[in-house]
C-alpha cells in the first residue's frame, strides 16, 4: 500500500536525525557540498520518481493516454513504473537482481524527503522484487534530502540532473531522454547556460537539445499524435538521428550556409521539405545504415534533391500528389480507435497500428518517387565518360521487353523512344563526320 505524504515525511524525518557511527556520504546540493547521513529505509517509505531518465517518454505518453495530473500518485501507477523499469532491461535486471541477492546494495541512493527515489530507482524496484522473490523484508540505503519534491523541485531537479545526464551519466539512459529532460529544466526556469554546465556539456547545448525537441513536438502534431513520445521511438531504437540531420539542414538552409544554387522560397520550401521529412521519418524504411535519406537535403557539395530545383520541384510535386491525400483519407487518431473499437490496450498501441497502415498505402510511392529523384540526381552529379554513359544506356534498353503490351499502353513511350532515336542519330552522325574528316586528310 502507497503511504500517504504526510506519513512518509514523518518516517523520513525521523531517518534523518543524526546517529552514532552513522555513514555519511558527500553529496551536492543547494550549491554547497556537504557529508550526508546515509539511512537505511524501509521500501514501503519510498515511491519511484516518475521523471526517472528511463521512462520519461513511457510516462509522458502514459500521462497522456490517461489524461493523468502530473502529481497523481496511486498503486496503478506505482506498478506500472515497475514494470516500465523491468521491462526497460530485462537481462541487465536479472544480473543485478542476482547481484543484489548475493552482495546486498552496494552504493546508496538518494530520495527526497517525501520519498521520491531521485537515485536508485531501479535499484528499489529490483529490491522489492527480491522481497518477494525470497519472502526476507528489504531496505534501501539512501541519503534523505532535506526538501520535500514539490517544495524544492528546481533543487531537486539540478541534483537529478547532475546523477542521470552529468560527469558521472549513466549509459543505459535512452537517447530520448536528454530531450525530454533539457525542456524540463527549462520548464522550471533554469537558464539554458546553467543547464549546459549541469549537463557538463558544452555551451550552445541545451538550445540545440529544445530546438530539436520542438522539432520532435511538431512532428508529433504532424501525424496526430502529440505527447505520445513513445512514437519517436522504432525497432532500432529512436528516430533522434533523422530529427538531427533535418534540424541541421533547416539551420544551414535558414541561415544561408547550405549553398542553395537557386532561389528558394524562404518560408514555403523549406517548410514544405520539413514536412516531407517528417513523412520518411514516419515510414522509417530509409533510415537504414546507410542513412539514404540524406540525400533529400542533408549530403553536402550539392549531392541532394532540395539543392537542385528542377529535382526538388518534381520530388516534392510527386510526394504531395500521391502521398498527401492518403494522409488526409485516413483521418485523425480518434476516428481510427473508433473505427477499431477495443482492439487496442492503450492509445499509443493504436497510433502505431495506424502508422503501420498509413506506410502500406504510401510505402510504394514514395520508394518510387525517392528512386527517381535519386536517379536525376546522380546523373547531375557524377561525372562519367561519354563511352560509360552509352554502356549504361545500352544496359537499360537491353531490359526493355519489346513484346510487352505496357511498351505500347503507356502513350509517353513513343515520345520517349523518338527522343531517344533522335539523340542516337546524333551520337552515330558525329563519329561519320570524324570518320569523312580523317579521310579527307589521309
Amino acid at each position: 500500500m502507497i503511504l500517504s505524504t504526510e506519513t512518509r515525511i514523518e518516517k523520513l524525518t525521523a531517518l534523518r536525525e543524526p546517529e552514532k557511527d552513522q555513514v555519511v556520504q558527500k553529496l551536492f546540493y543547494r550549491g554547497d557540498t556537504k557529508p550526508h547521513k546515509v539511512s537505511t529505509i524501509d521500501l514501503d517509505y519510498l515511491i519511484y520518481n516518475r521523471h526517472n531518465g528511463r521512462l520519461e517518454a513511457e510516462m509522458l505518453t502514459w500521462e497522456q493516454e490517461n489524461v493523468v495530473s502530473p502529481d497523481d500518485y496511486d498503486e496503478d501507477l506505482h506498478e506500472k513504473i515497475e514494470e516500465l523499469l523491468w521491462d526497460s532491461a530485462p537481462q541487465k535486471n536479472k544480473q543485478t537482481l542476482s547481484d543484489l541477492d548475493d552482495k546486498g546494495q552496494q552504493r546508496p541512493g538518494i530520495v527526497s524527503l517525501d520519498g521520491v527515489i531521485i537515485d536508485g530507482n531501479r535499484r528499489a524496484m529490483l529490491l522489492r522484487r527480491l522481497e518477494k522473490k525470497t519472502g526476507q523484508k528489504q531496505y534501501f540505503d539512501a541519503i534523505i534530502l532535506p526538501d520535500a519534491y514539490a517544495d524544492n523541485q528546481t533543487e531537486i531537479v539540478r541534483l537529478e540532473t547532475q546523477y542521470q545526464l552529468g560527469e558521472d551519466a549513466k549509459v543505459d539512459y535512452g537517447p530520448l531522454q536528454k530531450y525530454l529532460h533539457v525542456r524540463r529544466l527549462k520548464d522550471l526556469g533554469i537558464p539554458e547556460d546553467q543547464i549546459d554546465k549541469l549537463m557538463n556539456e558544452r555551451p550552445g547545448n541545451a538550445k540545440r537539445l529544445l530546438d530539436i525537441m520542438a522539432l520532435m513536438d511538431d512532428y508529433l502534431e504532424h501525424i496526430g499524435c502529440p505527447r505520445l513520445y513513445t512514437m519517436l521511438k522504432d525497432s532500432d531504437g529512436t528516430k533522434e538521428g533523422m530529427f538531427v540531420d533535418l534540424h541541421n539542414d533547416l539551420n544551414r538552409i535558414s541561415g544561408g550556409k547550405h549553398k542553395i544554387p537557386w532561389a528558394f522560397d524562404p518560408e514555403l520550401d523549406p517548410m514544405e521539405l520539413r514536412l516531407i521529412q517528417f513523412d520518411y521519418i514516419r515510414l522509417g524504411d530509409f533510415a537504414d545504415a546507410k542513412k539514404v535519406y540524406r540525400e533529400i537535403s542533408h549530403q553536402g557539395q550539392g549531392k541532394n534533391f532540395f539543392a537542385a530545383k528542377e529535382i526538388w520541384e518534381a520530388f516534392r510535386e510527386g510526394h504531395q500528389k500521391t502521398v498527401d491525400p492518403v494522409t488526409t483519407e485516413m483521418g485523425s487518431l480518434q476516428d481510427f480507435m473508433h473505427d477499431n473499437t477495443d482492439q487496442f490496450e492503450s492509445k499509443a498501441d493504436a497510433a502505431k497500428a495506424r502508422d503501420l497502415n498509413w506506410s502500406a498505402r504510401v510505402r510504394d510511392q514514395m520508394k518510387r518517387n525517392f528512386g527517381q529523384s535519386s536517379y536525376k540526381l546522380n546523373l547531375a552529379t557524377e561525372v562519367l565518360k561519354p563511352g560509360e554513359y552509352l554502356k549504361r544506356a545500352k544496359d537499360y534498353l537491353d531490359k526493355i521487353d519489346l513484346e510487352s503490351a505496357a511498351l505500347l499502353s503507356a502513350t509517353d513511350n513513343l515520345a520517349l523512344a523518338t527522343e531517344i532515336n533522335r539523340l542516337t542519330f546524333a551520337i552515330k552522325k558525329k563519329f561519320e563526320e570524324q570518320a569523312r574528316a580523317e579521310a579527307r586528310v589521309g
